[in-house]
């Protein structure tokens, strides 16, 4: 399996109660292969995802990638898996609004290690496989939210990740 969840468990702590995002969880995905999450509002699906993408851990449970367990990471291991081995699409795009479609998709690219010309190309290309070349100029707010998927679209795919996760991807 590419990346693997044993028995995980996510528990929130909101006020004096206790909310169990996640119970019991136990998945496997392999290379290559699509899987999809539905469930109604509030049944966890977000959550696993950020303990996918390493953005949250477990209360209790294991995540594995490539049969490696995510838990021993130190924080400087733990963000290079997320800048190199994943991508998120984040349901709200998360896109930051004073940077252009263009610059948007460079920093990931600029996280990745990626310079110069090469960087400049890459972010170009990008753009232009999700249809947004012409657009690349552009801030957020002046994009429609499906060009905004979009190019969160091209900046999860920058540091070309094994994985890529999306969060309400319609």
């Amino acid at each position: 399996m590419l990346i693997e969840t044993r028995a995980v468990t996510r528990v929130y702590q909101m006020g004096s109660n206790e909310v169990k995002a996640l119970d019991d969880v136990s998945i496997g995905v392999a290379e290559g292969e699509f899987v999809a999450i539905q469930g109604t509002s509030g049944s966890g699906k977000s959550t696993l995802l950020n303990l996918l993408g390493g953005l949250d851990s477990p209360t209790s449970g294991e995540i594995l990638f490539d049969s490696q367990s995510l838990a021993p990471l130190t924080k400087k291991q733990m963000a290079r898996y997320r800048r190199h081995s994943v991508g998120m699409i984040f349901q709200n795009f998360n896109l930051i609004p004073t940077m252009t479609a263009g610059e948007n998709v460079r920093l990931a690219l600029a996280f990745g290690g990626l310079r110069g010309l090469p960087r400049r190309q890459r972010a170009e290309s990008l753009l232009e496989r999700v249809g947004l070349s012409d657009r690349a100029a552009h801030r957020p707010g002046e994009l429609s939210g499906g060009e905004q998927q979009r190019v969160a679209i091209a900046r999860a795919l920058a540091n070309r990740p094994r994985v890529l996760l999306a969060d309400e991807p319609t």
